[in-house]
């Protein structure tokens, strides 16, 4: 299963295993513990909506399993175990690599990265270079990883743009980023993310600052794309909506911990760990009264130098057991077929 680790998995080798993943960044004030012992699994062509309010360690997760953590921030534990696509040359025993262990500015991490793993980031605006244009961002990227001329990967670039829906990509490709509506700008940069073909694409908030009608355009993108190449995605949103369109399976992150896992469907309809329940609860739904308010969640996300004791969650939680929630942390356990928690409710 994508994004279980406990039971009911696909008999063959998921595309991507973490680990116990633990990535802290060193302060003068303390240790900011962003990602704190996650695992998870992702299969060839899934996709693996991972949820969480701000500050939970979503996108920590994503630059973790890329090697682009910025300093002070390490991965100090845990394994990223990613399964390479074959080539000639390579072994089936060298194509599942771990990629926590090889170094972030290394030779073999660079070539997977952009290559087989690429990352669509959240505001293409900040990812784009403002000097260069586009088409050459893209032809830089082409040329770095399929040692194509410049000519040919110009080719490439316009018939990616024209792939993924932008409008006279012959003439978009030598504009600068800022000539670009929103939309197209990510367009833009989803056509970067998959020159090289990529077998998996993580995707980080990829429809925030869009309005809600380029949204779904993107998203419908997204769908047809994975169909066409059957790669894996990552989608990393705080966005439940979008995780009921998109997602097969689900990770629920808090505090830099996964709090539950199992298919969207049981997501939704059969959630069971309160923070899960809280955020669902706190949707606004058609059929709802006029007059009638959603409930918020109590408190708010703990400052990173102030984490509580026991479950992160307990300050919150409204079924906390005092002298248990507050002292001890409970681990990932199954409560039935590809679904775990991590709450002593369930123990």
């Amino acid at each position: 299963m994508a994004g279980s680790p406990v039971d009911g998995a696909s008999s063959t080798a998921p595309l991507l295993s973490v680990r116990n993943l633990k990535t802290y960044f060193p302060q003068d004030e303390g240790t900011v513990k962003a990602v704190d012992g996650v695992s998870f699994d992702l299969h060839a062509g899934g996709t693996l909506g991972v949820v969480g309010e701000s500050g939970c360690g979503k996108s920590i997760t994503a630059r973790s399993i890329l090697g682009i953590v910025d300093r002070p921030g390490r991965i100090v534990d845990g394994e990223i175990h990613f399964r390479r696509r074959t080539a000639p040359g390579l072994s089936e025993a060298e194509r599942t690599v771990d990629l926590a262990k090889l170094p972030p500015n290394g030779e073999a991490l660079r070539a997977i990265r952009g290559a087989e793993i690429a990352l669509i980031f959240q505001e293409p605006m900040s990812s784009f270079s403002p000097v260069h244009t586009i088409g050459n961002q893209i032809i830089e990227v082409i040329g770095l990883h399929q040692r194509l001329a410049k000519r040919p990967a110009r080719e490439k670039a316009i018939e990616m743009l024209r792939r993924v829906g932008v409008s006279s990509p012959d003439e978009r490709v030598d504009q600068l980023s800022h000539q670009l509506s929103g939309g197209l700008r990510q367009r833009a940069m989803i056509a970067m993310a998959l020159s090289c073909s990529p077998t998996l694409l993580i995707a980080d908030e990829p429809t925030t600052a869009l309005d809600v009608t380029t949204q779904t355009q993107i998203l419908q993108l997204m769908r047809q794309l994975q169909r066409e190449d059957g790669m894996a995605i990552m989608l990393i949103t705080h966005d439940l909506g979008v995780v009921a369109e998109m997602a097969k399976d689900v990770v629920v992150m808090y505090l830099g911990r996964v709090v539950e896992q199992a298919p969207v469907d049981d997501i939704f309809h059969a959630p069971r760990h309160p923070y899960t329940k809280a955020l669902l609860r706190s949707i606004p739904r058609i059929r709802s009264g006029a007059r009638e308010r959603l409930t918020p969640i109590a408190g708010s996300v703990p400052h990173p130098y102030d984490r509580p004791s026991g479950c992160p969650f307990h300050p919150r939680c409204p079924d906390f057991m005092p002298g248990k929630c507050d002292r001890e942390v409970p681990s990932l356990r199954a409560v039935g077929n590809r679904h775990a928690v991590s709450c002593f409710l369930y123990e």
